[in-house]
C-alpha cells in the first residue's frame, strides 16, 4: 500500500487510493497494528513516514465513521490501536517523534488522541512543568511556534493545527501553562487562538486559555476585536462554567474601557456551495470570501447529531487559485450555490444540535466566522418544526389540501433520479445488520427493515427537512415536495406510505446483500416473492388466469388506504394520457406505495393487482371509443377523479415533459388543482378536458 502511495503522483489517485486502503484495512486490523507499531519507533521524518500517517490516518477515519453510525466494529478497531498505544508506552517503544506522529494521526482523523500519550515524559514537558524563569519559557515557545507563524503569515489555523497535535503528548497541568503562557503572548494572532481553545474538549486547554485571555486583559493587550469575538463565541459554549469566566472577563474589559470593535475589511462572499444531506446526516459547506485585498476560501463540515464536525479556512494568492479551490470541490461532491442567509442558518442549525448533545463546535469555526464576516452568528433550534418554517416561513406547503400534500409525497419516488446523494441514503448499523441477518423469508426481511426504519424515524424526518431548507435556499422546485414528506413523517404518517421511505428500505436491503461475504446464506430471497417476476405476465410471457372480479371488491381493498374507485379511475386515465407511454411497472410501484401498506397478506397484494389490469384495460378501452364518458358523471366526484389524475401525472412524472404539454397542458393541470381544493369548473370537466384526453391519448409516444 505504502508503495502504491508514494507512485500515486496525482492528488485525486492518491486520494482515491488512500480510501480504498483504508477500508481493507479496516477489515485488517493486524496489519494496522503493525502500521502503527512502525510509526511509533520512527526517529525521522520525511516522505515515508507522512505517508504511513495518512494511511493510519485514513482508517482510523473510516473506523470512527463506522463508530458514529452504529457499527461496533468502527469501536473495537479505534479501542484496538488505542490499547496498542498504552502497550508501547509502557515497553517504551514509542519514540519522541513517534509519539507526535501518533497524536497527529488522531487528529487528523477527527479523533482526540489517547491519554496515555501524555505519560511520555521529555526535556520540553519537564521545563514547562518546573522551569522557574519565565524568560527561559517564552525563548522556548517562541522556538516551538515563532519561525512558522512568521512563515505562515499569522494564520491562525495553522497555529492551531500544530498545537493540535502536539497538546496531547504534554502532560495536562503543563497543557494548562503551556496554553496559557501562549494566548498571553502580546500578538493578536494569540488573542485568536486562545479564542479558538474556548472550545476546545479538554477541560486544561479551555482553562489555559481562559487564564491566558485574563492576563492579556491585565497587561494591556486585549484589544476591541478580542473582546467582540468573545461576546460571539459565549452563545456557542456548552460549559456553563466557562461561560460563566468568560462573563466575567467581558465585564472586566468593559470596565477597562476596552470595547467598540475596529473597523473591519468588508466582507464579500462571492460564492457559497452546500452539498446535500447524505444519508449519515453529514453536509459540506464551502464559501469564497474577500477581505480587501485577501482572498480566501472558508470550509466547514456539519453531522446531523454531532453539530459542526470540522471548520477551516484556506489562503488562497489569487482569484484563479480561489476558483480553482471550489471547483475541485464541486467536482468531487455535489453541490448547490446557495444566498449568505442559508450559511448563517445551517451553521446556526448545527451550534444549536451540538449545545443539545453537550458538544462544542471545532475550534476552527472561530476562523471560518471571523472570515466570512458570521459576527452575528448564534445557536438556532435544531427541530423538524423550527426548520421547516426556515424553509417555507408563509407556510404554503401546509396551507395546501391534503391531496395536493399527497400528491408531493407520492412524487418522493423521483427524488433518486434527481439527487444522486441518495445513493447513500441506506441503513447500516448494527441494529440493522441483526434485524436483516435474522430474516428466513422475503417478507420477515422486509418487515425487520420497516421496524428499524420505524426507530430511526426522528434521524430521516430531520434529515429531509436539512434538506427541505436547502433546497428552498436554492430555489430548487423539489423544495415542497421535501417539506411535505418531512412534515408528514413528523405528524407521524405511516412510512411504509411513503415512497422514499421504500427506497431507504430497499436500499438498505441491498446494501446488506452486497456486504455478506458468501452468497446463498440463510435467507431465500425466492421463498415467498410474489413479485420476483413482473406481476403482469407468468414466466412463459402469457397473462396468468385471473377469477373475475365480484361485487364491490376492488373497492374492498382500495378502501383501507383511504381510496375508492373514481379514484383509481383518475390515476389510471392519468397513466393512459401521459405524453410519453408508461410501462405498467412504472405505474404499478408507486400505486403499491399507496395501497400495499392497508394490505395485511400477500393474498391480498396479488388479488389487488389481479384486479388492476381489467381496470387498466379499460381505462384504454374508454380512451380509444368514441362516446365513453371518460369522467364521472356526478360533480362531487371530480375532485377525488381529479386527485388520482394529478398523482398519476406525479408519479410517472419522467413521462410527462414540460414541452409535450404546451400552454393547453399548463391550463389543464391548473384547473385539476383548483378542483381538488374544491373550485370546479363545470366547463372544463364535461367540454374541454375530455377532449384533451382524447387528443393526449392519440398523440402519445412510445
Amino acid at each position: 500500500m505504502l508503495t502504491a502511495l508514494a507512485q500515486a503522483s496525482e492528488p485525486t489517485a492518491l486520494a482515491a487510493e488512500l480510501k480504498r486502503f483504508g477500508r481493507v484495512l479496516l477489515e485488517r486490523p493486524d496489519d494496522a497494528a503493525a502500521l502503527l507499531a512502525q510509526m511509533a519507533g520512527s526517529t525521522t521524518t520525511g516522505d515515508e513516514e507522512e505517508r504511513m500517517s495518512h494511511l493510519l490516518s485514513t482508517v482510523l477515519d473510516e473506523a470512527r465513521l463506522a463508530r458514529e453510525n452504529g457499527q461496533r466494529q468502527g469501536a473495537l478497531f479505534i479501542e484496538g490501536l488505542e490499547a496498542q498505544i498504552g502497550d508501547l508506552v509502557t515497553s517504551n517503544d514509542l519514540s519522541l517523534r513517534g509519539s507526535l506522529a501518533v497524536s497527529g494521526t488522531w487528529v487528523r482523523a477527527g479523533l482526540t488522541p489517547p491519554d496515555i500519550l501524555a505519560a511520555r515524559q521529555d526535556a520540553f514537558t519537564e521545563a514547562v512543568e518546573d522551569g522557574e524563569d519565565p524568560a527561559a519559557l517564552e525563548t522556548l515557545l517562541d522556538g516551538l511556534i515563532g519561525s512558522l507563524a512568521r512563515e505562515h503569515g499569522g494564520n491562525v489555523s495553522v497555529l492551531h493545527a500544530l498545537f493540535s497535535e502536539m497538546l496531547p503528548t504534554v502532560p495536562r497541568e503543563a497543557r494548562r501553562a503551556l496554553v496559557r503562557l501562549a494566548v498571553a503572548r502580546p500578538q493578536e494572532i494569540f488573542a485568536e487562538l486562545g479564542c479558538a481553545w474556548l472550545l476546545d474538549p479538554n477541560a486544561e486547554i479551555r482553562s489555559g486559555a481562559v487564564e491566558g485571555l485574563s492576563d492579556r486583559l491585565a497587561a494591556g493587550t486585549a484589544s476591541a476585536e478580542m473582546l467582540a469575538r468573545l461576546t460571539t463565541l459565549r452563545s456557542w459554549l456548552a460549559d456553563a462554567a466557562l461561560r460563566d469566566r468568560l462573563d466575567g472577563l467581558v465585564r472586566d474589559a468593559m470596565r477597562k474601557g476596552v470595547a467598540g470593535a475596529a473597523r473591519e475589511p468588508e466582507r464579500k462572499l462571492h460564492r457559497i456551495i452546500a452539498s446535500p444531506v447524505d444519508g449519515s446526516g453529514a453536509q459540506s459547506m464551502a464559501a469564497a470570501v474577500q477581505a480587501g485585498g485577501t482572498r480566501s476560501v472558508a470550509v466547514v463540515l456539519l453531522k446531523q447529531g454531532f453539530g459542526v464536525k470540522d471548520a477551516y479556512v484556506l489562503p488562497c494568492d489569487s482569484a484563479t487559485e480561489q476558483r480553482g479551490i471550489l471547483a475541485t470541490l464541486t467536482d468531487e461532491i455535489e453541490a448547490l450555490d446557495v444566498p449568505r442567509e442559508y450559511m448563517e442558518q445551517a451553521l446556526g442549525i448545527a451550534l444549536g444540535e451540538g449545545l443539545e448533545a453537550g458538544l462544542a463546535p471545532v475550534p476552527g469555526l472561530v476562523d471560518v466566522a471571523q472570515s466570512c464576516g458570521l459576527n452575528e452568528l448564534r445557536p438556532l433550534s435544531a427541530s423538524v418544526e423550527a426548520m421547516l418554517e426556515l424553509a417555507d416561513p408563509q407556510a404554503r406547503v401546509a396551507g395546501l389540501t391534503a391531496q395536493a400534500r399527497g400528491r408531493l409525497i407520492t412524487a418522493s419516488q423521483h427524488w433518486p433520479d434527481a439527487y444522486p446523494v441518495l445513493d447513500s441514503w441506506f441503513e447500516d448499523s448494527d441494529e440493522t445488520q441483526a434485524a436483516l441477518e435474522g430474516a428466513r423469508t422475503d417478507t420477515t426481511l422486509t418487515r425487520n427493515m420497516w421496524r428499524v426504519l420505524e426507530d430511526r424515524r426522528a434521524h430521516w424526518t430531520a434529515l429531509i427537512a436539512r434538506n427541505a431548507l436547502l433546497l428552498s435556499a436554492a430555489g430548487s422546485d423539489h423544495a415542497d415536495e421535501f417539506i411535505a414528506v418531512a412534515a408528514a413523517l413528523k405528524d407521524g404518517r405511516d412510512i411504509r406510505k411513503t415512497p422514499v421511505m421504500t427506497f431507504i428500505r430497499d436500499q438498505s436491503i441491498m446494501v446488506w446483500a452486497d456486504r455478506r461475504d458468501e452468497l446463498g446464506g440463510p435467507f431465500d430471497p425466492a421463498s415467498d416473492m410474489p413479485f420476483a417476476a413482473s406481476p403482469m405476465a407468468l414466466a412463459d410471457g402469457s397473462m396468468p388466469k385471473v377469477t373475475p372480479e365480484k361485487a364491490g371488491e376492488l373497492a374492498r381493498l382500495l378502501h383501507p388506504a383511504g381510496l375508492t374507485e373514481p379514484w383509481l379511475e383518475g390515476y389510471l386515465t392519468g397513466v393512459c394520457t401521459a405524453p410519453l407511454f408508461v410501462a405498467p411497472s412504472d405505474w404499478l410501484t408507486p400505486l403499491l406505495h399507496l395501497v400495499g401498506p392497508s394490505l395485511k397478506t400477500d393474498k391480498k397484494m396479488v388479488r389487488f393487482v389481479d384486479l388492476l389490469m381489467p381496470r387498466y384495460n379499460d381505462a384504454l378501452a374508454k380512451l380509444r371509443a368514441p362516446d365513453e364518458d371518460l369522467i364521472p358523471v356526478d360533480i362531487p366526484l371530480f375532485p377525488i377523479w381529479a386527485d388520482g389524475y394529478l398523482t398519476a401525472w406525479e408519479a410517472t412524472k419522467p413521462s410527462w415533459p414540460a414541452k409535450a404539454l404546451g400552454r393547453e397542458g399548463k391550463t389543464i393541470r391548473k384547473g385539476l388543482e383548483q378542483a381538488t381544493e374544491g373550485q370546479i369548473d363545470p366547463t372544463l370537466f364535461r367540454v374541454t378536458l375530455p377532449q384533451w384526453l382524447k387528443a393526449r391519448f392519440a398523440a402519445q409516444k412510445m
